[in-house]
């Protein structure tokens, strides 16, 4: 184990599960509806697009220009409206279609940029925004709760538990007096989500607090739970 001292007191857990905190993860314009969209579906969506981007302040100077997107748009809708199903139409179709998914692309390159994450600018752009992919096995696992403790079977101890987060994590435990509640002494990981705590002073109350560690980070330290050495 080992002492450290910290500025701050043991606080509550961060809201990183709270809606306000998942609205300011990073957003990002999508573009797969021009590839797997029906052509009737792509006219709705490039036609919000259009009409989003005109005169919008947060897009000033949109590249391609919204007229481009416009005129690409329209010779699309003449493309699909006089597909008779022939060669020729199919053809003239899929070049306008393509012409279409190309100035959206770039077009979703600008917004990107100038959107810079915020989830209510690219919004505003009309694009949809990117769905958070990010596997759970790439994020910090999350804070165990239902931390106790309980005295150990000799004077001294105390028996700290949590409960248990799946995916193979670590624990590690930290505790530290109520009267010196920032200088906590820090344990060593372990794979169980208990811990005996050894030499405590009888008569003394301990703050205890528990985290858990995976390979991508750590969760915040859990509430802390008081108790009593004897």
């Amino acid at each position: 184990m080992s002492t450290i001292e910290e500025t701050t007191a043991p606080t509550a857990p961060s809201n990183a599960g709270s809606p306000a905190a998942v609205s300011l993860r990073f957003a990002k314009p999508a573009i797969s509806f021009a590839i797997k969209s029906s052509d009737q579906v792509l006219t709705v969506i490039s036609g919000r697009i259009l009409a989003s981007m005109t005169a919008n302040a947060a897009y000033p100077a949109p590249v391609p220009t919204v007229a481009e997107l416009g005129t690409v748009r329209d010779a699309f809708i003449v493309a699909v409206n006089g597909n008779d199903r022939g060669a020729l139409a199919i053809a003239a179709r899929n070049k306008a279609r393509a012409a279409l998914v190309a100035v959206l692309r770039e077009l979703a390159l600008y917004v990107a940029a100038r959107c810079k994450g915020d989830r209510v600018t690219l919004l505003s752009s009309g694009y949809p925004a990117q769905r958070d992919r990010t596997p759970a096995a790439h994020t910090a696992p999350p804070m165990p709760g239902n931390v106790r403790a309980d005295p150990g079977p000799m004077s001294g101890q105390i028996i700290a538990r949590c409960e248990r987060i799946p995916g193979g994590v670590l624990y590690q435990w930290r505790f530290a007096t109520v009267q010196a509640p920032t200088a906590y002494t820090v344990t060593d990981t372990g794979s169980r989500a208990s811990v005996t705590l050894e030499n405590m002073v009888p008569g003394t109350q301990y703050l205890i607090q528990v985290r858990a560690c995976g390979r991508r980070g750590s969760s915040d330290w859990s509430n802390a739970v008081t108790k009593y050495a004897v």
